[in-house]
């Protein structure tokens, strides 16, 4: 109160944030107090308490190199092994414009396959690349993300895909927003998938923070075998959580779930098949300065309920999981 008594604003408002760090009864007063100085100052809902003659454009690199361990399991009757090199790098433009921020990103990544011919079921290519680029948009209330990458491999040439995601928070309460997102994908040579989810989230900068998005997804694949697309409809569940210790090591967890009924094919027969598609995984990463190390395992499941009488050569489960250990760095 004395910097703020002092007229130093710019101190007062870092005095008052530090406090946020701090759980107690006047968590909320201190917090209505932050928002109030950030308005006052021009700066963002996440934005941290710098000078104001600072310029709005800030430029950033950052990017990982590490190793992957891969595993292929179907029908509980076949494992397959394989390891990667695997490497990234992201430019990032970013613009704040008082209350939104506008960031541009430039997204350059590889993975180079040391055994492939130990993995067949996966008829993994040796090589793979990819070049994306990004725009995003947030606001006190909104945030909004879409993108393109053009993937290139050894064995499928050159595929690109686009997305897109759209959030709008209609409530806050503390820490925490409830809101709509809207998410859509597209591959022009696989998958298509659209949703639409409630959304929750809970910010915090140190502590733990974590997102639960409930809803429908719409989405359109095939099934070799088939040798034609399915389009599916079903509920869709995606929850993450994640903890930031002030010694900046971070634990995350995340899950993707997905239950999928037939609403078009070539026949009516085929409405009958299901599909359970699923991914979680979960990581620890430390990085103190500029440099850091994170440790992983995903994991990405799929069942399909295939009625009685359909003579095809598929894996009705099947489960690929990734062992990743990273460097990271940023400038």
């Amino acid at each position: 109160m004395k910097a703020e008594e002092a007229g130093d604003i710019s101190l007062a408002l870092k005095t008052f944030e530090e406090a946020l760090a701090v759980p107690g009864p006047y968590t909320a007063e201190i917090q209505e107090i932050v928002d109030s100085y950030r308005d006052a100052m021009g700066q963002s809902d996440g934005e941290s308490s710098k000078d104001s003659a600072v310029s709005p454009w800030e430029f950033h690199a950052y990017g990982n190199a590490g190793y992957v361990h891969l595993n292929y399991a179907k029908d509980d009757s076949t494992s397959e092994n394989g390891n990667e090199l695997s490497t990234s790098m992201t430019f990032s433009l970013d613009y704040d414009s008082n209350d939104r921020l506008h960031s541009f990103e430039l997204n350059l990544s590889g993975d180079l396959f040391i055994d492939k011919e130990d993995m067949p079921s996966l008829d993994t290519s040796a090589w793979e690349a990819s070049i994306g680029l990004e725009y995003s948009l947030v606001g006190k209330s909104f945030m909004l993300d879409v993108g393109s990458n053009v993937n290139a491999s050894e064995e499928d040439g050159w595929t690109p895909d686009f997305y897109l995601w759209a959030e709008k928070y209609f409530a806050r309460i503390n820490k925490q927003k409830l809101g709509l997102a809207l998410s859509a994908y597209e591959n022009l040579d696989g998958p298509l998938s659209v949703n639409t989810y409630v959304s929750w989230r809970r910010f915090v900068k140190y502590g733990w923070k974590g997102a639960v998005y409930v809803g429908g997804r719409f989405e359109a694949d095939s099934i070799k075998s088939f040798e034609y697309w399915l389009k599916w409809m079903g509920p869709s569940l995606r929850p993450s959580f994640s903890y930031r210790f002030k010694t900046e090591i971070i634990l995350n967890v995340k899950a993707n779930l997905f239950y999928g009924f037939v609403v078009d094919g070539p026949s009516a027969v085929y409405e009958k098949v299901k599909k359970f598609s699923a991914s979680w995984g979960t990581s620890v990463s430390w990085k103190p300065t500029y440099v850091g190390v994170v440790l992983g395992l995903d994991q990405f499941y799929r069942s399909y309920s295939i009625p009685s009488g359909y003579e095809i050569d598929y894996p009705q489960k099947s489960a690929f999981t990734e062992f990743k250990a990273s460097v990271l760095w940023d400038i």
